[in-house]
């Protein structure tokens, strides 16, 4: 998983919460509100939400065949 300082709210991600820990797929209509009010609970750790963020990886598409 990649770290959150490398997070962008405009790309389509699966991130995990590591509050509930699981992981789902970041909706890009969340980015205003994630630019508002995320905060860092601690390092490499974003509080939004009611979710601590820890890390996220690209989604990845299957091409057609």
């Amino acid at each position: 998983m990649k770290p959150m300082n490398e997070f962008d709210p405009l790309a389509p991600v699966i991130v995990h919460d590591r509050l509930n820990d699981r992981m789902f797929e970041w909706s890009v209509n969340w980015q205003d509100a994630y630019e508002k009010y995320a905060t860092e609970f601690e390092p490499g750790i974003i509080s939004f939400d009611g979710l601590l963020l820890d890390g996220w990886q690209p989604v990845h598409t299957v091409d057609p065949v």
